[in-house]
C-alpha cells in the first residue's frame, strides 16, 4: 500500500510539474504579445510611401488614416511540421504591430481535449524567437540569435497583408517600386537587412511574396539559408480591413516550391491606439 501511495503521489508532482510548466509557456507568449500591444500608436498615414504602397495600404483600411496600434487575428491552418509526416492540423493566434516591427504567432495542435504541441514563434523589440513545446510544456526547440532575428523580422515583413496599418504607418520599413512592377520591403539590421518582394495582381492587391536567404533550419539542425515563397488569396473585409482570408508559405529548394504552411483568417481585430 505504501508503496501504490507513492507512485500516486510522485505522478501527481510529476503532472503538477507538467502543468506548471505549460502555464508558464503560455504566459511567455502572453507578455510578449502585450509588449507587442503596448507598442507605441501611429502618428499618420506617411506621406513618401510609393504610388502602389499607399494604394494598396488604403484599400486594406478602406482608405482611412491608420488608427490601429496593433492587428490581432486567429488562424485555422495545416503544417507539415515534418518531412513525410504529412499535415498536420493546427490552430493559431497572432498580435502583429503596426507603428513599430513586432508579432508574436502562438499555435498548438491538440488530439481530443490534449495540447500535444505548443509553439511561440516571435519578433519583439528586434529580438527573434522560435521555441516549441510537447504537451505545452517540454522543450523540443528553442532557436535565437542573429540569424533568427533577420529571419523573424522577415517574417513580419511577409505578413504585412493582414495589417493594412501597418503598411500605412510603419515608419522603419523602407518600401520601393523594382522595375518589374513588385514592390519591396526592407528593415534595416545588422549585419544584414531583413527584405521581401511582394508580386501584386491587376487590381494592386499582393498576391506572392518572395525573399532569398532568408535562415531556416537544416535536417541536422544547423542553420541554413534558402529562398522563400508565400501566396495571398481571397481578399475580403474581416474586423473592418480587407486582407487576404488565405495564404500559404514555403521555401524553394531544386525541386521546387514546398510549402509548409496553409491556412486561413478565421477573425481579425484592429485594436485602436489609445
Amino acid at each position: 500500500m505504501m508503496v501504490v501511495k507513492g507512485v500516486v503521489g510522485g505522478l501527481a508532482v510529476l503532472g503538477g510539474l507538467q502543468m506548471w510548466a505549460a502555464w508558464r509557456f503560455r504566459k511567455q507568449a502572453a507578455a510578449l504579445a502585450g509588449q507587442v500591444m503596448a507598442g507605441p500608436a501611429p502618428d499618420g498615414m506617411r506621406d513618401e510611401l510609393p504610388d502602389a504602397v499607399a494604394a494598396l495600404g488604403l484599400r486594406g483600411t478602406g482608405g482611412q488614416e491608420p488608427a490601429a496600434c496593433a492587428v490581432r487575428l486567429t488562424q485555422e491552418a495545416e503544417m507539415a511540421l515534418a518531412p513525410g509526416k504529412g499535415w498536420q492540423p493546427i490552430a493559431a493566434r497572432q498580435v502583429i504591430g503596426v507603428a513599430a516591427p513586432g508579432f508574436v504567432w502562438e499555435a498548438w495542435q491538440t488530439r481530443g481535449p490534449l495540447v500535444t504541441l505548443r509553439v511561440i514563434d516571435s519578433f519583439v523589440e528586434g529580438r527573434g524567437l522560435l521555441a516549441a513545446r510537447l504537451l505545452g510544456s517540454v522543450p523540443v526547440a528553442r532557436v535565437e540569435g542573429d540569424e533568427m532575428d533577420r529571419g523573424e523580422a522577415m517574417r513580419y515583413l511577409a505578413e504585412l497583408p493582414w495589417a493594412p496599418d501597418a503598411v500605412l504607418a510603419n515608419r522603419a520599413v523602407q518600401w520601393r517600386v523594382l522595375e518589374d512592377g513588385r514592390i519591396e520591403a526592407r528593415l534595416a539590421m545588422t549585419p544584414r537587412d531583413a527584405v521581401v518582394c511582394f508580386a501584386l495582381d491587376a487590381g494592386g492587391d499582393i498576391v506572392e511574396m518572395n525573399a532569398r536567404d532568408r535562415p531556416a533550419t537544416g535536417p541536422d539542425g544547423s542553420s541554413v539559408l534558402r529562398d522563400w515563397h508565400g501566396r495571398f488569396h481571397d481578399y475580403d473585409m474581416i474586423g473592418g480591413r480587407r486582407v487576404p482570408l488565405r495564404a500559404e508559405v514555403g521555401y524553394v529548394g531544386d525541386e521546387g516550391f514546398a510549402p509548409y504552411w496553409r491556412g486561413r483568417i478565421t477573425s481579425l481585430v484592429a485594436e485602436p491606439a489609445g
